[in-house]
């Protein structure tokens, strides 16, 4: 403790540093709100396409959606907390212009409620996510392990996070009454670095759950490049998992939190912000579909148009020859329906994305698409020449 103008601080100013507490200098504030007001409004339109197209276009909402909106409501909690903190004076400001009772209630807020609310955006947005992977279809038995492991993994470290938190300290209020000279405390700084190494591990782990399934598409490049980019994306928030740790333990090495601590609060709304779009990118591409079908449609029209070729089949029993109209029916990526044509994902691996439908020239019966598997399906082999098909004069 110390006296500065009179006024009692928790540490003492440095020789030569000049107190003003009433224009104190700042750290991170205006970045901080700058954030807190672009990232908001950009997490906002996620979630309200998201609900548009769970709502109005497939008439369902699930408990997906309930844990997008309960990490949307802690996400804005948080960030309007630190605003609140930034606003009041005991963020981003050197201890030693900083009160006593300001201090106190940085250690209140900044110390003991931040972190219980943070807890809970995480946990929330990536259930979320592993229920949209459940929900795709696929029963490969080391795909639903992953994901239930996964789970687990990230439900239990939220739960465990958030009870460490809360009860950090006994009695609960030594975290922040400086009168108290009974009691114990957890490392804090062990506790912190747990939440962002947890956060760290789940992400990994979520990013890499269906990059097997999507390497093994039969697809072109362009469109599996695609897939992958949409479930890597999420590597965002490991990037500021990474750097809030590391901002986070450089804060601990220097007794000034409060000046410290103005860039971790700058991270923790950047990944709040991140933690609720991503959440919202499996329903994007559709939400676009639809508002704006003619921008999404102009390249599906050149593509989709069929491709004809005459088949001339030989070998096997028999001279016979048949004329084979190949309609390629082309992956259409994150289309409509389910969430992003998933189920062709899950499918279309170990499948063609050619169908046939064969026209024998003996005179017998066209056989459509669903016929053409069984009708040759054969045990013997045969050798296929392509050629354009004689557009009629």
């Amino acid at each position: 403790m110390a006296l500065v103008d009179g006024v009692p601080v928790a540490m003492a100013p440095p020789p030569g540093y000049v107190v003003d507490f009433e224009h104190p200098h700042r750290q991170s504030m205006v970045s901080t709100y700058a954030i807190f007001g672009v990232g908001n409004v950009l997490s906002i339109l996620f979630l309200g396409q998201r609900l548009f197209v769970k709502a109005t276009v497939r008439h369902k909402l699930g408990i997906d959606d309930v844990c997008v909106l309960l990490a949307w409501v802690a996400s804005v909690a948080i960030q309007s907390m630190i605003v609140q903190g930034y606003s009041d004076g005991y963020i981003g400001i050197h201890l030693w212009e900083l009160p006593l009772p300001k201090f106190v209630l940085f250690l209140k807020k900044g110390l003991y409620i931040y972190p219980i609310i943070y807890a809970l955006p995480p946990g929330f947005s990536k259930t979320a996510l592993l229920i949209f992977y459940l929900q795709l279809g696929n029963r490969q038995q080391w795909y639903q392990i992953s994901i239930w492991v996964t789970m687990a993994v990230v439900i239990g470290s939220s739960i465990g996070i958030l009870f460490g938190n809360i009860f950090a300290c006994s009695p609960i209020s030594k975290f922040w009454d400086l009168t108290l000279t009974t009691g114990t405390c957890i490392n804090r700084l062990a506790l912190y670095k747990a939440t962002a190494i947890f956060g760290i591990i789940t992400d990994i782990m979520i990013i890499g759950i269906p990059i097997p399934m999507v390497v093994g598409l039969h697809i072109s490049r362009k469109k599996k490049a695609g897939l992958l980019f949409m479930f890597t994306i999420g590597s965002a928030t490991v990037v500021t998992s990474i750097v809030r740790l590391v901002i986070l333990i450089q804060s601990f090495s220097t007794a000034d939190q409060p000046w410290s601590g103005g860039p971790v609060t700058l991270w923790i709304c950047v990944e709040a912000n991140l933690l609720i779009m991503c959440a919202c990118l499996p329903t994007l591409r559709q939400f676009m579909s639809v508002v704006t079908p003619k921008l999404l449609s102009s390249g599906h029209d050149q593509e989709s148009k069929p491709s004809e070729y005459k088949l001339h089949a030989s070998g096997g029993a028999g001279n016979g020859s048949a004329l084979f109209s190949a309609k390629r029916r082309q992956y259409q990526g994150f289309g409509h329906g389910t969430d992003y044509h998933m189920d062709t994902l899950i499918e279309g691996a170990n499948s063609s994305n050619t169908h046939h439908s064969v026209k024998h020239t003996d005179g017998g019966d066209g056989l459509n698409d669903d016929d053409s598997e069984k009708a040759i399906v054969q045990t013997k082999a045969v050798e296929i020449h392509y050629e354009p098909r004689p557009r009629p004069l």
